[in-house]
C-alpha cells in the first residue's frame, strides 16, 4: 500500500483509527488547579482548589469501569500546576497501575507542567508509576525567561528549573522531557543563547526534546502584557527557522498527517478538578466546554449535544475542524495551537 492509499484528505488511517478506538482512553485529570507560578501570559484564574476527596474516588471508579474494555490508557496531567497535588497524582495512577496487569491493559502518562517541583524523587516515583513524559515550557534563557515566567511570589524560575533539568539528565531513569520553547517579539537573542545552553549541556542526551513555539493570545487578564510580546508577528518565522536547525531533536506537530487535536477525539475526555467533564484545557470558561459532569459513583453525565459538536470533525475529515474544534466553531483564526474565543 503505497502512503497516498494510506491517508484520507490527509489524514493517515492509523491517526484516525487509533482516535476513534474504543480499545485506547485520554483521560485529562487535573489534581488541582492552583498553581505556584504566575506567567504574564496565562489564561488561567486559580480559582478552583485540589479534587475533593469525592472526585478522587470517583475518579479511580470511572478508571475501574472502563479499564476491562480498553488495551490502552493514557493520564494526562494537568493543571494549574499538576505536582502541587501529587498526592493525588500518585494515588490515581498507582490505582491504574494496579488495575492495569489483570485487565491487559497499559496505562501510560503525561504531565504538562513548569517544572520547578520536578525534584528527583518525585521524578523517580512518576517514571516507576509510567508517567514519565513532561513537556516543560522555557522562555528562552534565564534574562528573558525570569521576566515572563514568574513564580506566584513575582522571583524568577529559570534556575530552579534548569537544575531540575540537569538532575535529571545525570540519572540513568527511563523518561521524555519535551522542553516547549516559547518565542515571543522580545526575547530572540535569548532563546538563541538558550540553544547554545542546550546544545552544551542536553543535546546529546536523547531523553530531551525541543519544541519551538510562538507565544499565542490565549485569553486571560494580561492583555497589555500579551500585546507587547507579540504584536511584531515576528516569532513564528524563528520558530520555523529552529525547528529546522533542530530537525533531529525537535518536534514537529504535523509530521504525520494533518494534526488532530485531542479535544476533537471522541475517546478523550478531561476531568476538572470540581467534577466538571471538558474536551479543551484551554477555554475552560466557555460554556461550550462544559459537556458534562462525574458523579459521585463514577458515572459520567454528558450533553450529548455539547459531546457531538466538538468531535464532528470525523464526519467531515475537515483538517481545520480536526486540528481545532474551537476555533472551526467560533469561525475565527487560529490563536495557537489550541485556540480560544475571541471577547469582544
Amino acid at each position: 500500500m503505497t502512503d497516498s492509499e494510506n491517508k484520507i484528505k490527509g489524514f493517515s488511517k492509523k491517526q484516525l483509527l487509533n482516535s476513534l478506538s474504543n480499545e485506547k482512553f485520554q483521560l485529562i485529570i487535573f489534581p488541582t488547579e492552583q498553581c505556584n507560578f504566575r506567567c504574564v501570559y496565562c489564561y488561567e484564574d486559580f480559582e478552583i482548589g485540589k479534587m475533593p476527596r469525592w472526585l478522587v474516588d470517583a475518579t479511580k471508579v470511572l478508571i475501574k469501569n472502563k479499564m476491562p474494555k480498553l488495551k490502552y490508557l493514557s493520564l494526562s496531567w494537568f493543571g494549574g500546576e499538576p505536582l502541587l497535588a501529587k498526592d493525588i497524582l500518585f494515588e490515581i495512577s498507582e490505582y491504574a497501575q494496579s488495575l492495569a496487569k489483570e485487565n491487559g491493559c497499559k496505562v501510560y502518562g503525561n504531565l504538562t507542567t513548569n517544572g520547578s517541583l520536578l525534584d528527583i524523587k518525585t521524578l523517580t516515583k512518576l517514571v516507576e508509576l509510567k508517567q514519565n513524559s513532561f513537556q516543560i515550557s522555557i522562555d528562552g534563557d534565564k534574562e528573558s525567561h525570569d521576566t515572563t515566567r514568574l513564580t506566584r511570589n513575582g522571583r524568577g524560575s529559570f534556575d530552579k528549573i534548569w537544575g531540575r533539568l540537569l538532575a535529571a539528565s545525570a540519572t540513568d531513569l527511563d523518561f521524555h522531557i519535551t522542553l516547549r520553547v516559547h518565542i515571543t517579539d522580545l526575547n530572540h537573542e535569548s532563546v538563541l543563547a538558550f540553544c547554545e545552553r542546550y546544545d552544551e549541556e542536553l543535546k546529546n542526551d536523547n531523553r530531551f526534546q525541543l519544541f519551538f513555539k510562538e507565544i499565542s493570545n490565549l485569553g486571560g487578564d494580561n492583555q497589555e502584557k500579551i500585546n507587547r510580546l507579540i504584536s511584531k508577528k515576528s516569532a513564528k518565522q524563528l520558530a520555523r527557522e529552529l525547528t529546522e536547525r533542530y530537525s533531529g531533536n525537535s518536534k514537529k506537530i504535523n509530521e504525520r498527517g494533518h494534526y488532530i487535536c485531542y479535544a476533537g477525539k471522541p475517546n478523550s475526555l478531561g476531568i476538572r478538578a470540581n467534577g466538571n467533564i471538558n474536551k479543551c484545557t484551554v477555554a475552560l470558561d466557555d460554556d461550550r466546554n462544559n459537556i458534562g459532569k462525574i458523579n459521585p459513583d463514577g458515572t459520567l453525565t454528558l450533553n450529548n449535544e455539547k459531546f457531538s459538536t466538538w468531535i464532528k470533525g470525523f464526519t467531515t475529515l475537515d483538517s481545520w475542524q480536526m486540528g481545532c474544534p474551537l476555533s472551526y466553531m467560533n469561525s475565527n483564526s487560529v490563536v495557537g495551537d489550541i485556540p480560544i474565543k475571541k471577547v469582544s
